[in-house]
């Protein structure tokens, strides 16, 4: 019942946005949110909705899903019939409608209680959802956003990196040649979230060498077309719930229409994705940086030392300040790029700050977490240690932390010497 009267819940306020979208754009363009308590109760709900659900469905889990490298087929299911897994998805392809401050708070809950979790809801949503529906046709997102959002639906994946490139997105050698009415792809893409579980990837291929990343397109590619395989299962640090592998494309046709938005528009698909997508992971990070706090707060006040807890020793409450502050901090970044991007305006370079400040603040926060619970954080009694490699890979994936840093910068010079 819980599940049915939210997803309900989440229902009725998508059709109330849809009916006052003109003043709501007005009131989120002037307002920011700087916590929780100052949320509108709608996103409140979101908020205490996966609270629950992450306290109750993943933290009690996560452990076990981590050391059997185990796919959480059901809390999975359960995330669709909750609506979070087309939270950003128009309801007219059985969506939820939510906007992207929705999405984030979303993220943060869900990841604090399993960020394997929580890659696979952001992966799903970002990388494959989002794509199809901000540039494919009507017919292209019945079929490939509409049972992928649905209760008992499939999951998606994205098929960007290659075993030869990574963050030089643009040297794809993957390519997509036009036979008739079909497109033949060829090519191996590396390191991709979902690979074991998805139906379906949108998979970005070169159509015309000559002109580089003017060339590359994209394109929605059924797993079970003939050609199609999967490498091996990566064994991984972190996030070990959700699977990571190669997806090899040995001469797959596919239909023409298949292509998504138009020839040679890959590129700008792919970058418009990871900016929205780098919102999603900067909510990941923060439900890491939270959950660890979590755990450390929780095990100085009950730890005893010198005779007292050690939460009154004045370097562990130092420790316990840091790691707030660095949340709390990204997390109004986070929050900001996705205000940016309910408002239609331009968020890349506050995505990709939110995305390197959340980042970074996880990797510390669990770090420190591990010093304050000392040997014990060290093993897997307790979940500090999983915390601190589940972290690590938010620097890495959907934009390295250097890269971050590259977009950051080139746009604020940009900016500069338009203002010269």
């Amino acid at each position: 019942m819980f599940r049915v009267s939210c997803r309900s819940r989440l229902a009725t306020w998508a059709k109330r946005q849809a009916t006052t979208a003109k003043t709501t754009a007005i009131k989120t363009a002037t307002k920011s949110y700087t916590s929780h308590s100052q949320l509108p109760d709608e996103h409140r709900m979101i908020y205490e909705m996966c609270r629950k659900f992450a306290d109750e469905e993943l933290a009690p889990n996560a452990g076990t899903w981590d050391k059997e490298h185990s796919y959480p087929k059901q809390a999975m299911e359960q995330l669709t019939e909750l609506g979070l897994m087309g939270i950003n998805v128009e309801e007219e392809y059985n969506g939820s409608g939510l906007d992207a401050l929705s999405y984030a708070i979303a993220m943060e809950e869900i990841s604090r209680g399993c960020a394997s979790v929580g890659v696979i809801m952001s992966a799903h949503n970002s990388l494959y959802l989002y794509p199809i529906d901000a540039f494919g046709t009507a017919q292209q997102k019945e079929a490939w956003i509409t049972p992928f959002a649905s209760p008992g639906g499939s999951v998606g994946c994205f098929g960007l990196s290659e075993p030869g490139n990574g963050s030089d997105a643009g040297a794809a050698t993957t390519t997509a040649t036009l036979d008739g009415d079909e497109w033949v792809i060829h090519g191996t893409k590396a390191w991709i979230t979902n690979a074991y579980e998805a139906k379906a990837a949108i998979v970005f291929a070169t159509t015309d060498k000559s002109i580089k990343h003017k060339g590359i397109s994209a394109f929605i590619v059924p797993t079970d077309a003939e050609g199609f395989s999967l490498g091996a299962k990566e064994d991984k640090l972190g996030i070990r719930a959700s699977s990571t592998a190669n997806l090899i494309m040995d001469n797959v046709r596919i239909p023409r229409d298949n292509l998504l938005g138009a020839p040679g528009q890959g590129f700008k698909i792919a970058m418009q994705t990871l900016d929205g997508g780098r919102i999603g992971v900067a909510g990941q990070a923060l439900g890491i940086a939270s959950a660890s706090i979590d755990c450390a707060v929780s095990y100085a006040l009950e730890r005893t030392a010198f005779g007292k807890p050690i939460s009154e020793l004045q370097t562990i409450q130092n420790k316990i300040s840091s790691m707030v502050v660095a949340r709390d901090a990204a997390r109004l970044l986070t929050w900001r790029a996705a205000l940016l991007k309910d408002n239609n305006e331009s968020f890349t370079r506050e995505a990709a700050m939110a995305k390197l400040a959340a980042s970074e603040a996880a990797t510390m926060c669990a770090h420190q977490a591990i010093q304050v619970l000392g040997g014990m954080g060290y093993v897997s009694d307790m979940p500090a240690e999983r915390h601190y490699r589940d972290a690590r890979i938010t620097e890495i994936y959907e934009g390295t932390s250097e890269i971050q840093h590259l977009v950051i910068a080139n746009d604020v010079l940009k900016e500069y010497k338009r203002n010269m």
